[in-house]
């Protein structure tokens, strides 16, 4: 039986490999107008949002009337508003295999809902994934899953360890467990996985003898961190001769790994970091100095919509579910995201262009991803910037937890507050002379630069890994600070 699985598999990987984007994508677009009368009938809360925004459902026929007429939708439009009941198909929960919760971060939280069936199903969309990227299905594999406590899934195809966010364990595991398999996946987020390469090195552990990839998810980050996290695991970081880093990206009431990076699309990321003007020819320009993660997606599970694009085309990302059999639907629902739709036929024309070689790229749509709407500062700066100069250098990388938070300055600049790790303590003076090269220029005045002690940092002093945490406010909402810094 495990046999006839693996041949299934390897068909399905092997179609596709001979996918026709353009063509999913098409289907999708027919597929969103089914999706939207089917919640016009049968979502009560969706019936009173058409009501109230005066969309009459007979008027929707093509998807250009879809994307012309059907209201944008947010959190706060249906979660916290609407009994949730009443956010589902037919008014009721109906049988439900589990529940995906939010994190809260906003103050309101929200629900993905699946199915038995749905649960199955997406279970094997996971084995599939798996079985692309890192052969599953080949080498005997251990998968930690390292995502905040209530991000979880199933698969049947490795041995499954789930340990939230607990550093210590994921270190027994791996050391008890990866010598009897023949590669380790680790799920994780950016920043819980810093504190692990950071306890590894405490450790004095050597995992260069072990065949490591690591899949990030819940934020972004940058080529700095993604050498970084691959170096502090003891893998390449360069030629992937071991272990891969990637990134993908989904939300819990819209599902898990809606989008994904791909050996293609990480390489041509690689190659812009390394050449940034091929890049911007082929993508357009992006706004900041990191480049932004490259996703592909499947066009017949979520119909990806950019609203309000300014004029390099990055704007608020949009997803409706294709899913018919989703208890709860979402129709164009803003992420929070900024994003930008990319022309896969306009970047393969340009890759000839790219010092580095040629990589070819998924038969799947792409977008662009520069992070949250809000990681923009007022200047135009990026926060994606700013996470990625802690990792340029990794003697300074080493000393820092990789939480900051930004806030106005008295002067007319910003302020950079920066968190030491545990154990290290002074030399601030030298720490901020080393690290301000690497930091993308303010316009006006230079940024103020504060270094706190572990202990002392006034943002969430021992860091929450289950919660997400906050980089910038417009206005300063803390507890009053120490009066000392490092």
């Amino acid at each position: 039986m495990k046999s006839l699985d693996k041949i299934i598999r390897r068909w399905q990987i092997a179609a596709l490999n001979r996918l026709d984007g353009q063509a999913l994508a098409a289907a999708g677009a027919r597929r969103v107008v089914e999706r939207f009368h089917r919640a016009a009938r049968e979502v009560p809360a969706y019936q009173a949002i058409l009501g109230e925004r005066g969309v009459a459902a007979e008027r929707i026929r093509t998807p250009a009337d879809f994307m012309a007429y059907c209201p944008h939708l947010e959190k706060r439009d249906l979660f916290g508003t609407f009994p949730l009941e009443q956010l589902c198909v037919g008014g009721r929960l109906g049988d439900l295999a589990s529940v995906l919760t939010s994190s809260g971060h906003g103050g309101r939280f929200a629900f993905g809902l699946s199915t038995h069936r749905q649960a199955r199903r997406t279970q094997r969309a996971i084995e599939l994934a798996l079985s692309h990227l890192f052969e599953t299905d080949r080498y005997k594999t251990l998968l930690i899953n390292a995502l905040p406590m209530g991000v979880r899934f199933s698969c049947s195809t490795v041995t499954l360890a789930e340990t939230s966010v607990r550093e210590d364990m994921v270190r027994a595991l791996i050391e008890q467990f990866a010598p009897h398999h023949e590669q380790t996946i680790l799920v994780a987020d950016p920043l819980f996985c810093k504190r692990l390469l950071d306890h590894v090195r405490e450790a004095k552990s050597d995992w260069g003898r072990f065949r490591i990839h690591t899949i990030l998810g819940e934020e972004t980050f940058g080529q700095a961190f993604r050498r970084y996290v691959a170096t502090g695991l003891g893998q390449d970081p360069e030629g992937w001769t071991k272990g891969l880093v990637m990134s993908s990206m989904g939300l819990a009431e819209l599902g898990l790994n809606l989008f994904f990076e791909t050996r293609e699309t990480v390489r041509l990321r690689q190659l812009g970091d390394q050449s940034p003007e091929p890049l911007a020819t082929a993508i357009g320009h992006w706004p900041g100095r990191v480049p932004p993660l490259l996703f592909g997606y499947d066009p017949t599970r979520i119909f990806v919509e950019v609203i309000e694009p300014d004029a390099d085309g990055y704007g608020a990302l949009t997803v409706s579910t294709l899913d018919r059999s989703l208890p709860l639907p979402l129709i164009r629902y803003r992420t929070g995201d900024r994003a930008k739709i990319l022309d896969t036929r306009r970047i393969t024309a340009s890759l000839g262009d790219m010092s580095g070689g040629r990589p070819t790229l998924p038969n799947l749509p792409m977008i662009a991803v520069t992070g949250r709407e809000a990681d923009t500062l007022p200047d135009g700066r990026t926060l994606l910037d700013i996470k990625d100069a802690l990792y340029a250098r990794t003697e300074i990388a080493d000393r820092l937890t990789g939480a900051f938070r930004i806030e106005p300055a008295e002067s007319n600049g910003l302020r950079l507050h920066l968190q030491m790790g545990p154990g290290w303590s002074g030399g601030a003076g030298g720490l901020i002379e080393a690290l301000r090269p690497h930091l993308p220029s303010a316009p006006g005045e230079p940024d103020e630069i504060q270094v706190w002690r572990y202990d002392r940092f006034p943002f969430g002093k021992t860091l929450d890994y289950e919660r997400k945490f906050t980089y910038y406010e417009s206005a300063a909402k803390d507890p009053a600070r120490p009066t000392q810094a490092a």
